[in-house]
């Protein structure tokens, strides 16, 4: 077995495996400390009361008071070390998580001296009791799963100096030789496989990170793919659809003909710009404006926008509220969130039908569950329906959906970003997305909070 090990942040080698891992997220590694440390309430609670009741005993058994400044001092350790923790819990530098590993590092020197002595005394209730609790602090070192080098190598050392400092005091008490080779034999054992046990477990650690950092960029690269095919097709659709147009243009002398081409080109061109908008916003690339808006505003540009995008056996029905009625949000990515549904509803329905897009108040009396398992919590919300009349969403694929790269249309149909994009813009404005289904059609509903409507900017505002 072969095992090379470099600082935090290169690599790492055991055995067959040569692991390179990301540098240490301080943070992270805080916050696990605390989960690990922490998380467990009746476990540390124990582990302090016991702590406490086995120093008292101990000082009664051994009637040596100076044993409970063992209890004090390890408490105190332990407090500074909690109070650290959580001080940098919600952001640290490699400088503060370097301090709490020295921290902790002292409550383990402040706890191992105990056990120490106690396997050094005569009585053989108390060496037996030190040598159980040491073996607790070996399995509990071997349970914390740490990878930073400087934490191993330096428990590594604790343990080595404590050992050593009782093996210097009970080797005296052993009479010939074999039996102190013996005693040295054991404790280098002892040493080694604690030592190669938290190296390997370390190692092991670090590969099941590759590994899941492997299967990560995998999906990734996957989810790249796909992705680039589905836009890759979806534009040479209206590409073509654009130069077929603008060749049929130069040949056409009919004006009414020219027109059609005109329009066609026009519609191709505005779902090529909502591909990359729908590309812009699920990279989260374009930036966010909140207002307080006009809940009606993104209504009348739709009425503008969408008829272009609406096959001709499609009647689009566009209801508005009739009370003043605002919501926070960003006017452009409510009206691309409503252009993706109305297009979906129009994919949904290629024999004709017919489609709704309203705006409604609803009222939420108690947490309502939405698309992607968030709960929405009660109030009152502006609702922004789509409603097609097309055969439905299959009950299987009801909660794919709103997946990113999810599609049920055919090839050169669809990227699959448009519901997973409309969740993104309802969820970063505070909302969620709602979807019935059934055979007689489907409709979404986009919900954001209703809020008061100061400085309204309206339906007039020339932020379109």
């Amino acid at each position: 077995m072969s095992i090379r090990l470099w600082k935090d942040g290169n690599s790492v080698t055991f055995g067959y495996y040569d692991v390179h891992y990301r540098q240490m997220n301080p943070t992270e590694e805080i916050s696990r400390l605390i989960n690990l440390e922490y998380s467990d309430k009746p476990e540390w609670i124990a582990r302090l009361f016991g702590i406490t009741l086995g120093s008292v005993l101990l000082a009664q058994l051994t009637h040596k008071s100076p044993v409970l400044l063992w209890c004090v001092g390890f408490g105190l350790a332990h407090l500074v070390y909690y109070l650290f923790l959580r001080s940098n819990l919600k952001s640290a530098t490699m400088r503060e998580l370097r301090i709490a590993q020295t921290l902790f590092l002292v409550v383990l020197i402040s706890f191992v001296w105990a056990p120490a002595w106690m396997v050094a005394q005569e009585s053989r209730a108390v060496s037996l009791s030190g040598a159980g609790l040491f073996g607790c602090v070996l399995v509990y070192l071997i349970r914390r799963n740490d990878v930073s080098l400087y934490v191993i190598v330096s428990e590594i050392v604790v343990i080595w100096g404590t050992m050593t400092s009782v093996l210097i005091k009970v080797l005296p008490e052993f009479n010939g030789l074999v039996s102190r080779i013996g005693l040295v034999i054991c404790w280098m054992a002892l040493v080694s496989y604690f030592a190669q046990s938290m190296l390997q477990s370390r190692a092991l650690k670090l590969a099941e990170q590759q590994a899941r950092d492997n299967a990560a960029q995998a999906q990734k690269l996957a989810a790249v793919g796909q992705m680039a095919g589905g836009i890759a097709h979806d534009f040479n659709n209206h590409l073509t659809v654009i130069s077929g147009s603008l060749e049929l243009y130069d040949d056409l002398e009919d004006p009414k003909g020219r027109a059609d081409c005109l329009d066609a080109v026009r519609t191709a061109a505005d779902q090529a710009a909502l591909i990359v908008n729908e590309l812009l916003l699920f990279a989260r690339r374009t930036p966010m404006r909140l207002v307080n808006l006009d809940a009606n505003a993104p209504l009348i540009d739709i009425d503008l926008l969408a008829r272009r995008l609406l096959s001709r056996e499609v009647e689009m029905t566009i209801g508005f509220l009739q009370h003043p009625t605002c919501v926070q949000a960003d006017r452009r990515q409510i009206v691309t969130a409503l252009l993706n549904l109305i297009v979906n509803a129009n994919d949904a329905m290629p024999k004709g039908g017919s489609m709704i897009v309203r705006a409604g108040l609803v009222t939420i009396s108690a947490p309502l569950t939405v698309a992607g398992g968030q709960s929405l919590p009660q109030g009152r919300y502006v609702s922004y329906d789509v409603r097609d009349t097309g055969e439905g969403i299959p009950a299987e694929h009801l909660a794919q959906v709103i997946e990113p790269f999810f599609t049920t249309k055919p090839e050169g149909k669809g990227t699959g970003l448009g519901l997973a994009m409309v969740l993104s813009i309802a969820q970063s404005l505070g909302g969620g997305v709602l979807i019935r289904s059934s055979q007689r059609g489907t409709t979404v509903s986009v919900l954001l909070p209703q809020v008061e409507c100061k400085q309204v900017v309206g339906s007039d505002d020339a932020d379109t």
